[in-house]
């Protein structure tokens, strides 16, 4: 592999403990967990032409980042691939296109300090940023979480009341976990939390633009909590879930701290009427 790189730009955080980089010029950057460096670059996964094709052959829906499984030599090195994709109003007209390269990186830096912390997140294994035309694509890679679904995907299986309760009590102590560490989640919605059972655990995912900073103060955690409440009605899975699902998510947010739990509900009102607005666009249920 290269070695001898130029200095960073501007922009770039510290590499996580352990990750080495692979590319750093004109054109690529890229950097990966030492022990999946070599299997990454060899498979081409540490650049452009072999990110894409990879992706190409993923999953995705129009307007979502596309993903690819990725499977190496090195023991218990299945890989989650995952293009980056702008957000927003302007995100359906720019899609991957990205002003710079450092993006992929910062997430990358954010994953590995909210794990450190104890927060639920993914395993970090890599991130790549190439340069196309005047713009830039870029992609990241995590751990793949054996046994995992998609919140969306595991309420749309319609499960049995007791696995319902279980993983809502699970995602509840995720984001608590999540919150406590110092994340906050530019988009926490159903397609950003995973869980499993045997025992029943949540994980966060998908930290493009998360922020670590101290604990997150009640007014954040509502407004985050309030997204996840916002996707539920838009996905139309709000009365599958019902207002004692809601209430076993929330219990185990709060975890009997009542102090807590007050300050939340004290914003509950104002989050409401911003759901209200929210809603005036979602579409309407078929009838």
């Amino acid at each position: 592999m290269p070695a001898g790189f130029p200095p960073l730009p501007a922009g770039f955080p510290p590499l996580p403990a352990g990750f080495v980089w692979v590319a750093r010029g004109q054109d690529t950057f890229a950097a990966a967990d030492g022990p999946l460096a070599a299997p990454l670059y060899e498979r081409g996964l540490l650049e452009a032409s072999g990110v894409r094709r990879a992706l190409a052959d993923g999953a995705g829906s129009p307007g979502r980042a596309r993903t690819a499984a990725v499977s190496l030599s090195e023991p218990d090195a299945a890989l989650l691939l995952r293009g980056l994709r702008r957000g927003g109003l302007l995100g359906p007209l720019l899609g991957a296109a990205l002003l710079g390269p450092a993006r992929p990186f910062r997430e990358l830096a954010a994953t590995a300090a909210l794990r450190a912390a104890g927060a639920p997140v993914p395993r970090p294994a890599a991130a790549v940023a190439w340069r196309h035309g005047l713009v830039w694509n870029a992609a990241v890679a995590t751990r793949l979480e054996a046994g995992a679904t998609d919140a969306g995907a595991f309420l749309a299986s319609n499960p049995p009341e007791a696995s319902l309760r279980a993983a809502l009590a699970a995602a509840g102590r995720a984001v608590r976990r999540f919150h406590d560490a110092g994340g906050s989640h530019r988009d926490l919605h159903l397609g950003n939390l995973l869980v499993r059972s045997d025992p029943w655990e949540a994980l966060v995912i998908d930290l493009d633009g998360a922020r670590v900073g101290p604990s997150l103060d009640p007014i954040a955690r509502m407004a985050e909590l309030m997204r996840l409440y916002r996707s539920l009605r838009k996905r139309q899975m709000l009365e599958r879930v019902g207002e004692r699902g809601c209430a076993a998510f929330f219990r185990a947010y709060v975890a009997g701290d009542r102090a807590l739990r007050r300050a939340l509900l004290a914003r509950l009102r104002i989050e409401r009427r911003r759901v209200s607005l929210h809603a005036l666009h979602y579409p309407r249920p078929a009838r």
